[in-house]
Formats: structure tokens, sequence, C-alpha cells
């Protein structure tokens, strides 16, 4: 099989020839810079410094790369996240930049300072000393009262620029007809991840006055219908899969409780995935952090077909539980390392055997595309990483 006839069977709940690697795929499926930096040495292929995609500090997985891992899949754009074009023509759009005393390319339009002490500037964001990931501003001012927001004053995107479709569509073309891998267009349309008062203040709307968030909610999932159906005629020809997130669990559960999520969220998630998958074919991938696993028979009734980064983690969360429970109904990408779950210190063979006992729970009776759990880390030891890509390679097959 192709890398894409595999994909596309997985997709139709079909058993393919081997498990698919999906790895870098979406924005939340990937690698820190750093760590991906540490891959291409592992894989022995020709140096590029990575690109940089996303306020997560994670990494373009280039097609060298992808062949060289043995992956099947490609992110075709991040146009919510990434000020620059990841495929195509993209002379003038990407720049080099020192971070972490390694060379890496970022998009023109972004602008980092480094202090003496190795503090790194983002924007308003930080990255401390040793650290690899950005954090904003702190707000501390959780309880303060805040004026409540008018659904009227809220206007959502429900288009796109017509040279940035035709752009894509173009892209997207070149990639389907010269490569034989799966595309995935990353996270592009308006989304229900409003939040009205910011996250506490929308927390507060859907107690206090829950028919405000309503009105919002209405308005996202209109416009983001509309941009599913103009994304369709550019693209929908040629990709497999495009991702939308909201992230609703923490390590515990679902953050606003299970039956208000119900209240709130399931109605108007019911006609977005049901209405995104009228308008066209590529798949609803999904993702949500945490423990969500009380919400997903939700999910998967609203329209959910591909679920990442399946945060084996959290509770209730564990790869035996998601695979009996939900995994007939749902394709789990994802779950192979959860770093939050493996020690720093674990050995190669530790590792190898997690990975192998992770994806022989996810790949029985198909439906499983293999990645880590979101993206891992920048200092991910590099045995880890070759770890999880031998056992790949060696419990791939049905």
């Amino acid at each position: 099989m192709t890398s894409r006839e595999r994909v596309r069977a997985v997709l139709n709940h079909q058993i393919p020839d081997r498990v698919p690697n999906g790895l870098g795929a979406c924005e939340t499926e990937g690698l820190h810079l750093v760590a991906y930096d540490n891959l291409q040495k592992i894989l022995g292929v020709e140096y590029k410094p990575p690109r940089l995609d996303t306020f997560m500090v994670n990494a373009v997985f280039e097609e060298p790369v992808i062949r060289a891992m043995d992956g099947d899949m490609i992110l075709l754009a991040s146009p919510k996240m990434c000020k620059s074009d990841l495929r195509g023509d993209v002379t003038g759009q990407w720049k080099e930049q020192k971070l972490w005393g390694r060379t890496f390319s970022v998009s023109v339009g972004e602008y980092f300072t480094e202090d003496a002490d190795g503090t790194i500037h983002w924007g308003g964001k930080v990255c401390p000393p040793g650290g690899y990931y950005f954090d904003g501003k702190g707000n501390t001012d959780f309880l303060a009262d805040f004026d409540v927001p008018d659904p009227d004053d809220y206007h959502p995107c429900d288009t796109f620029d017509d040279k940035m479709l035709r752009k894509l569509e173009d892209t997207a073309k070149q990639l389907y007809e010269e490569t034989d891998l799966s595309i995935c267009l990353g996270e592009s349309v308006t989304d229900l991840q409003v939040s009205p008062g910011g996250m506490i203040g929308g927390m507060i709307l859907m107690k206090e006055e829950p028919d405000i968030m309503r009105a919002f909610l209405e308005k996202s999932l209109e416009a983001g219908l509309k941009q599913i159906e103009l994304l369709d005629q550019a693209v929908g020809k040629y990709v497999d899969i495009m991702t939308v997130a909201h992230d609703f669990g923490d390590n515990r559960g679902v953050m606003i409780g299970e039956e208000l999520w119900r209240e709130i969220y399931k109605p108007y998630y019911k006609q977005f995935f049901r209405g995104w998958q009228k308008r066209t074919n590529m798949k609803v991938n999904f993702h949500s952090c945490g423990a969500i696993s009380g919400i997903l028979g939700d999910l998967i009734e609203c329209g959910v077909q591909v679920l990442n980064p399946v945060q084996t983690s959290a509770a209730d969360m564990s790869p035996a539980y998601l695979k009996e429970n939900f995994g007939k109904d749902v394709i789990f990408w994802g779950g192979a390392y959860d770093a939050q779950l493996v020690n720093q210190n674990a050995s190669y063979q530790e590792v190898y055997n997690i990975v192998c006992d992770n994806m022989k729970i996810f790949a029985r009776g198909g439906n499983y595309i293999f990645s880590g759990v979101h993206n891992l880390p920048g200092d991910m030891p590099e045995h880890h990483l070759k770890a999880m890509l031998d056992a790949y390679r060696d419990s791939r097959n049905y």
C-alpha cells in the first residue's frame, strides 16, 4: 500500500498493511524544535535548520525527515498559527534565528531577543533560563469582575482571502501529485473555543449567563461552517484530514464538569461536526488534552472521527481503557509515548518496551495512527526518541 492508501484505510475503519506513522502531521502530534533537531541527527538526513510552526515551539516536519522515519502523513499548512507558509514557494518568508544555542528558522514576522542570563523573549512571552517553552504574563486577578460581553459585538471571521485559498490549493495539488503521503490541514477555521471574558470569564458565563455563551457559540458555529465550505472547494479533493482543537480536560477530568459540558457545548459540537461532514470529506481530527474519557462517547456521537493527542497520563485514559470502550468508534492518533509518564532516566529498552506495549493495545483491530502524546518536549533524551521510532518499526505490523 502507498502511504495515502494506508491512512485512508484507517480513516475508513479498515485494517491496512501496517500501522501508519503520523508523527508531525498536525500541530499537536510532533516535536519541540530541539527534539526535531535531534531527530535529524538520529535519522542521518541532510541537515536543515528546523522551522518553527506554532506558539508551542513545535517544528515543521520536512519531507526528507518524514521519509526517513517511514512517515505516512504531511501537514499542509497551519493557517491559524504560523505567519509563513509551510509548503510551496516560501521564498522570503523564513529567517534564521539562534535559540537554545542552536540555529532554527522562524517566520519573518516573528521576533526574539535573548538576555545575558539566557532568558528568551518572544513578543509578550518569556522562556526562562533552562526552559524550553514560553509563558505569557501571569494574571492572578482571577476573581475580578468583568463586563458581561454583548454577543452583538462579536463578529467571528467567516471567510478567507481568495489569494490564500488559491495558494493553498496549488500547494495541496502539488503535494498530492508529487508524493503519496496523506495530506492533513492544520487548524484553519473559526472554532468553538470562544471565551468571552477570557478563560475564567467564559466559565462564569456558562453558569450565570448561559444564553450569552450560547449566542457566542452560535455565531462561531455559523462562521466555521462557512469557512469549511470554502476550504473544501479549495483543497477538499486533496486533503484527507483537517484539525480543530478545544482543550476540555486537565489531568483529573473535564474542567467544567461533564454535565455542564453536555449542557453548553454538546448541542453546538453536534451541529458543527455533522455540518462539517455534510460539507466535506475531510475527516474531523479533534484535539483535546487531558482526561476526557467521560465525554468521549458524546464527542463521537457529535461526529469526532479522529482523536489526538490521547493523553494516557490523565485519569481514565490508559490505552487499555480507551481501546476497550471506544476503539471501535474513533481513530486514536498518538498515545505511544507520554512524556508525563516516562521517566527521563528510563533506558532505551524501557522506552522501547513501553511504546511496543502501547502500540499493541491501540493497534488491535485497527483504528490507530502512531505518534507520541502531543508535541514531545525539547529535553526528550535522544535515546528515547530512537527507542520510540525503533519500537514503531518493530510493532507496526498487524
